[in-house]
């Protein structure tokens, strides 16, 4: 099992070591002089040559790649140029927010899938899965900031229900951090909760036209026995791997809805350095995010062997 996981674990830290490569050479991807365009026409040479040092802009491409690489293993990703702090104390500040964001909202969009999905799949067609696939397609066709507005205008101002926006750490008040949470989740949750449900309903169908289930229908399995116990396990192998993408890469989509709701999680730290211009920050996200689509892409095949070993099966 252990040399199993060999070529994946070679796989992946050779991928980590690449992007880590293609991170720390950001700053040559800007037009003209990094420096210049970073500081701004009003810098002296003196500060630009400072930044060039700092960047390590002055040394060839190996020394600056074992340059970045000896601070990011020591812990040393850089200094923020905005706030002056360690970027590495930045970026783990804000995870306790967007874990939560990204967390919850896979729960809603599970809660959401898996009972429709299992009920769509059981009568294609109906009636049932007709008005479930054109609401999958309603939301796939909104973009997430558009989902957010709406359920800001209806149940914030309208309503008055819940805050539009603002976050407040749970240890500190967990009534004001779930109430703050409700819209930017609900907003995340039922995007990604339809992209589930298609995956799931596609993957039941073909379940549920396997042996084993109709040797289940045979031996007088109900409804709820035949979608739950004998149909969900094998169909959600897809299911998984789609979690495990969304996990990793939620990044991406907390950016716009960590700025609409005022979260300030790090999808509300990158787009805050890209407009700062703060390339230490910029790098050290990218890099973060690397290290968490590669762990997430492992425990991820970890948990679809588990439920479906037929995946490993297939791979030997």
């Amino acid at each position: 099992m252990t040399t199993a996981w060999l070529p994946r674990a070679g796989r992946s830290l050779l991928v980590l070591i690449v992007i880590a490569a293609l991170t720390c050479q950001l700053a040559l991807l800007l037009p003209g002089d990094p420096a210049l365009i970073l500081l701004g026409q009003e810098s002296t040479e003196a500060q630009r040559e400072a930044l060039r040092h700092t960047l390590g802009l002055d040394q060839n491409g190996l020394l600056r790649f074992l340059s970045f690489m000896g601070g990011v293993v020591t812990g040393d990703w850089g200094t923020s140029f905005t706030s002056g702090r360690p970027v590495l104390s930045e970026i783990l500040a804000r995870v306790p927010a967007t874990a939560e964001l990204v967390i919850l909202s896979q729960v809603v969009a599970l809660a959401i899938a898996i009972p429709l999905a299992l009920h769509s799949a059981r009568n294609p067609g109906g009636r049932f899965d007709r008005i479930t696939s054109t609401g999958t397609f309603l939301l796939l066709a909104l973009p997430s900031f558009v989902v957010g507005v709406l359920a800001i205008q209806l149940f914030a101002v309208q309503l008055g229900w819940l805050p539009a926006s603002g976050y407040t750490p749970f240890a500190e008040n967990p009534l004001d951090n779930l109430s703050r949470m409700v819209l930017p989740v609900f907003t995340l949750g039922v995007a990604e909760g339809a992209v589930y449900l298609r995956a799931l309903r596609g993957s039941a169908m073909e379940s549920l036209h396997s042996p084993y289930a109709y040797a289940s229908i045979v031996r007088g399995a109900s409804d709820p026995q035949l979608l739950w116990w004998r149909i969900l396990r094998p169909s959600s192998s897809t299911l998984i791997a789609l979690v495990g993408i969304n996990l990793a890469v939620a990044l991406g989509g907390t950016l716009l809805v960590e700025s609409l709701f005022a979260i300030p999680g790090l999808g509300r730290l990158t787009v805050g350095a890209l407009g700062a211009r703060d390339l230490p920050v910029i790098q050290g996200v990218v890099l973060f995010a690397a290290v968490i689509v590669v762990v997430a892409g492992i425990l991820t095949d970890i948990a679809v062997r588990r439920v479906d070993p037929r995946s490993t099966r297939e791979r030997h």
